[in-house]
């Protein structure tokens, strides 16, 4: 296997989930600075959902055109952007904007690579080229909460954000170069059987879809509102929490690319049932924890098994597209993930943290998820 391109490809996926785990971190002191409730917080993942799967849906047709290394690279540039702006942003719509435009600029990255990996590695390789590169995203979580705790010491929050979005500026440099070397796959013009229509009315997409928006609720959807949890709800401290919180989150760094490995040996379906079933009774567990030993340990299984289904997932939606409609397939099943698990989860369990606590409201996701994993068996005859 080719290492340095997917070096690069690593360090890109980790700076552009970094736009989104950077936030969960802060969210306590956007509320108390604001001074907003629970469900408005949560609503501000919601305008970054909402750009991120407008992102998800174009980027197949953008990168048509483009092509996809320019897309990736505009996209990055973009998110260096708006990490920028958000230094003078002092106003709830601002930041609503923002988080939008964030969501916009990121959400092409996915897309794009994707068709790109699969065209560098042979097709024996895939499920351990994208474990390894999903485990980015999983040292992000891990990562992110404990230099943020660390960072706020030194600097105020927004302070942080130049600094990310500094880094996603290099890292355009290093891609354009490694892209020189690296393949990728011709972009194809609109043909009949790229039509969204088409795309549409495969049973695939909704079944993976709605998979997608149970496991992303259960993973990015709780990841958003756990500080929140931690510290107005369980009274733990800001710094405390963020530190337990990233360190909760250091076996997943390891998941995505055991997964990869288990992928390529027992199969793509049952590991991704497995990973559903895992996500939705760890959650169950979190919810019902009561005592900050029981809740350190939860933590950390439900962050190490809630993001095992990712890596799967995309295995999965490439083995089962053409590479034509790879990118449009998969930005098109991640936007129901976006929108449903991203965006709505969050500011549906701030709202029951409002009127009940979120206990309840992930201890409902938790349930829902392990149901989900009953779907599964629909994709055998869920093709084309």
């Amino acid at each position: 296997m080719k290492l340095l391109p997917l070096l690069v490809f690593w360090c890109l996926w980790f700076v552009n989930y970094s736009t989104r785990s950077a936030f969960s971190p802060v969210l306590p002191l956007i509320e108390d600075n604001l001074s907003l409730s629970h469900g408005a917080a949560g609503g501000l993942f919601t305008s970054l959902s909402i750009g991120n799967s407008l992102a998800l849906i174009t980027t197949g047709r953008i990168a048509s055109f483009l092509g996809y290394k320019r897309t990736v690279t505009i996209g990055f540039v973009g998110i260096g952007l708006v990490l920028f702006v958000f230094q003078w942003a002092d106003s709830y719509l601002a930041l609503h904007v923002l988080f939008f435009l964030l969501g916009l600029a990121a959400g092409t990255y996915i897309p794009s690579i994707l068709p790109i990996i699969t065209e560098t590695y042979d097709h024996k390789d895939w499920g351990k080229a994208i474990g390894f590169h999903d485990s980015a995203a999983s040292l992000s979580i891990f990562a992110i909460p404990i230099l943020v705790a660390f960072g706020l010491h030194f600097f105020e929050w927004r302070r942080l954000l130049v600094i990310l979005g500094g880094a996603s500026w290099l890292l355009c440099l290093s891609f354009w170069t490694v892209s020189r070397v690296s393949s990728e796959p011709r972009p194809v013009a609109t043909k009949s059987e790229t039509h969204y229509g088409v795309i549409f009315r495969k049973k695939t997409i909704w079944i993976m879809g709605g998979l997608w928006a149970f496991a992303t609720g259960s993973c990015a959807g709780v990841y958003s509102i756990l500080p929140l949890y931690l510290v107005k709800e369980r009274g733990i401290d800001l710094y405390l929490a963020n530190t337990l919180f990233g360190i909760s989150r250091a076996g997943g760094v390891f998941i995505s690319i055991l997964i990869g490995f288990l992928m390529d040996r027992f199969g793509y379906e049952k590991m991704l049932r497995l990973s559903l079933l895992a996500t939705g009774l760890s959650t169950i567990a979190l919810a019902l924890s009561n005592t900050l030993p029981l809740i350190l340990i939860t933590l950390i299984l439900q962050a190490t098994l809630s993001l095992a289904f990712f890596p799967v997932g995309m295995a999965i939606l490439s083995k089962l597209t053409s590479p034509g409609e790879r990118s449009m397939t998969i930005g098109l099943t991640m936007s129901f993930g976006s929108v449903f698990g991203m965006g709505f989860t969050p500011f549906l369990l701030g709202v029951t943290a409002d009127h009940l606590n979120f206990g309840v409201g992930i201890l409902g996701l938790g349930v829902l998820t392990t149901l989900s994993s009953i779907g599964v068996s629909l994709l055998r005859n869920g093709g084309r």
